[in-house]
């Protein structure tokens, strides 16, 4: 998705020109609450206008470098030779360290801001990332104003990892070269022995090198006490999706899902593993889990509890959600998709072909009877007047 260049101009001159609002509002507490809230919600637009013009150049200098490295150091105890290592490439690989986060495709990233919020000079933001074939991320931005109110970006959430960027970079330099003093950090108990402690070290560098194959090995034959630390369940997920190996991450979110059913952080690693196995309620837990967490309303949120209240036999409530996605976006694909299953379930013929229609003229498909039998979902649709009609006055045109 590319923005013209003047709209990314007018948000950026529009952040700017807050800021001697945001001085006159001093003396008023209630002016410059608004005021704050104001240079957030531009600020914010004009960094997400840049990321979808496949820019990472305000995200970039949003971020306070110094505090982002005292984030990824933390109360960890890093090797000393790859801390200075790491702080000597900040000058030239700090851009390309925070771009490699986003893991965008190769058309770019389209990203929908779904809400900001803040209080005093702290904020929040969430966004969506969306990817090929309807698949979706989520950032949650922690948010603060600098001295001179323009926004920083302190840290995120990604939901595709489960864990925050500046621990995600925390773990890597560790693993560089693990220690014992700082493997025992990444623990929850201390009932170690020697032993437990080099298999865990060569887990870490498995993990380090993406080397799945050995890093599986290694786990499964750790103690019991081991393969149960959220650290090793996590990474076990994290690394088989890095490798792109779908066997392996299931069998990891698996494990995931029996040790944290109803942590919303990992709930869209959950939905990998939920779907393909029919555990249809516990999806919907982890869709509402998640949508409670975000905390802003969401299309592609929506699109995707109505599939799966239609699978659970909940057509009507299908239908709802389908209706919600389509208010809140319209031009979410998906959110037609869904409405045309809903419809469909609910004999809504009429409806299907007006949402066929849509998915044609706005989305580019040519959806023939043929091409739409392939989904045993659509049977009922093609035989039907209403169906056949439209068909007919495709061929007349």
């Amino acid at each position: 998705m590319k923005l013209p260049e003047a709209r990314i101009g007018m948000r950026f001159v529009a952040a700017i020109v807050f800021l001697p609002m945001l001085a006159g509002a001093a003396d008023d507490p209630e002016k410059l609450e608004q005021a704050r809230k104001e240079a957030f919600r531009n600020g914010v637009e004009a960094i997400v206008d840049d990321l979808n013009r496949g820019s990472f150049g305000l995200f970039v200098n949003a971020i306070d470098r110094d505090d982002m490295v005292d984030r990824i150091y933390g109360l960890r105890l890093i090797d000393q030779q790859v801390k200075k290592q790491f702080n000597e490439s900040m000058e030239y690989s700090f851009d390309n360290l925070i771009e490699s986060a986003f893991n965008a495709p190769k058309d770019g990233l389209r990203v929908k801001l779904l809400g900001v919020e803040s209080r005093g000079d702290r904020g929040r933001a969430v966004m969506r990332f969306d990817y090929p074939r309807f698949e979706f991320n989520y950032h949650d931005y922690e948010l603060r104003l600098d001295e001179n109110n323009r926004v920083v970006v302190v840290d995120w959430l990604d939901y595709f990892e489960g864990i925050e960027f500046s621990e995600s970079a925390g773990r890597s330099l560790v693993m560089a070269a693990p220690s014992q003093s700082a493997m025992r950090k990444l623990l929850d108990t201390q009932n170690v022995n020697q032993g437990d402690w080099f298999q865990f070290g060569e887990l870490l560098k498995a993990a380090r090198d993406t080397q799945l194959d050995r890093y599986l090995e290694i786990r499964d034959r750790m103690s019991p006490r081991l393969q149960q630390q959220r650290i090793v369940i996590e990474t076990s997920a994290q690394i088989a999706r890095h490798a792109r190996k779908r066997r392996p991450y299931i069998a990891a979110v698996e494990i995931l899902a029996e040790a944290y059913p109803d942590e919303p952080r990992y709930a869209l690693m959950l939905l990998d593993y939920f779907f393909p196995n029919r555990k249809y309620a516990e999806a919907m837990q982890a869709l509402q889990g998640l949508a409670d967490e975000l905390d802003f309303p969401d299309a592609a949120m929506a699109a995707r509890m109505s599939a799966t209240a239609l699978v659970m036999g909940n057509a009507e409530e299908a239908a709802a959600f389908a209706d919600q996605a389509l208010e809140l976006e319209p031009a979410l694909e998906l959110g037609w998709w869904s409405a045309l299953s809903a419809r469909i379930e609910l004999a809504d013929f009429k409806g299907s072909v007006e949402i066929l229609q849509k998915l044609e003229s706005d989305f580019g498909h040519e959806l023939t009877a043929e091409k739409l039998k392939k989904n045993r979902q659509y049977a009922q649709l093609l035989s039907t007047p209403e169906f056949q009609s439209w068909v007919e006055s495709k061929q007349a045109n």
